[in-house]
């Protein structure tokens, strides 16, 4: 009996073909206004639609249409009265119970109406709000570790359609030259009494689940990473990067780690029953404390 198959995740966009290419026309301007930001912007690619990120927090939900329009939805929050005002130039909009705004932008539009003024309009607010810390954090690390052929963070905010986990930061690292592995991140404060067990066990269950569907998580992001490449993203790195990549598909080379960072102290204190718990409980993760780069050559060497 013939059985439909969902993959546990497909952070990629099915499009292919004229539509493919006029998507790759039509954001080359908001690709190069990432690349030109130094990390301060960044795009996610979801299930046929991106995320656009401001400093960790979701600026705009894009999803394209096939009638070469563009659904662009963003949190009242951020959209003060007189932004709204010069969005609405390019389009309508309708404000949900959710909480957020939608425009209908069509694609001659979508580099205006995501413009650099705007979108700064929309980041001031962003500022205001101020969403943690910890969001903080995340976004210190995306940026003190651009992308290299060695190790990139692939994706942010990652959760698929099996879990309600999820994932703070998901990187891929190479080993050798020709495959990569991946390399989930949770992020805590020092201060976190989380820090002592629960971020441990989160990483465990995260590292637990990918490893059952390395499949999936692989075929999706060999696809996430070529499309990436496809619409210019990437194009500051330090080292020209690969067109294509292939993902390790052998279960126990993905890795985990808990990254605590700041309040040093009390981070410590944390750190070190975080420590007994990983031995309690045989969790096959490690702990970086936040100064230190991501990946070096000594990787793994002094981390526990």
């Amino acid at each position: 009996m013939k059985t439909n198959y969902t993959r546990a995740i497909d952070r990629f966009f099915s499009h292919e073909g004229q539509q493919w290419e006029a998507m790759k026309r039509d954001l080359k301007p908001v690709v190069r206004l990432i690349n030109d930001s130094s990390g301060e912007f960044d795009l996610q690619i979801r299930k046929d639609c991106f995320n656009l990120y401001y400093q960790g927090n979701s600026v705009a939900h894009v999803t394209p249409r096939r009638n070469r329009t563009y659904s662009i939805r963003i949190h009242e929050r951020f959209v003060a009265d007189s932004i709204q005002k010069k969005l609405e130039q390019y389009s309508s909009s309708t404000r949900a119970k959710s909480g957020y705004i939608t425009f209908s932008v069509k694609a001659k539009d979508l580099h205006p109406f995501l413009q650099r003024n705007h979108l700064n309009s929309i980041s001031a607010q962003i500022r205001k709000v101020h969403n943690g810390e910890e969001i903080t954090m995340e976004q210190v690390i995306v940026t003190d570790n651009p992308p290299t052929p060695d190790f990139f963070i692939i994706d942010r905010q990652v959760a698929d359609h099996l879990t309600w986990a999820r994932v703070d930061l998901l990187a891929l690292r190479r080993d050798d030259p020709g495959q990569h592995h991946f390399v989930v991140f949770e992020i805590k404060l020092g201060r976190n009494p989380e820090l002592r067990e629960k971020a441990g066990r989160q990483v465990s269950t995260y590292v637990t689940h990918i490893r059952q569907h390395i499949g999936d998580y692989a075929y999706c992001y060999e696809k996430n990473y070529e499309q990436k490449r496809q619409l210019g993203l990437f194009g500051n790195a330090r080292i020209p990067m690969p067109d294509s990549i292939q993902i390790d598909r052998e279960p126990d080379d993905v890795e985990g780690i808990v990254v605590a960072g700041g309040y040093s102290q009390l981070a410590m204190r944390n750190i070190e029953k975080l420590h007994g718990a990983i031995q309690r409980h045989g969790w096959d993760i490690r702990v970086r404390p936040m100064p230190r780069m991501l990946l070096n050559n000594q990787l793994g060497a002094n981390d526990s």
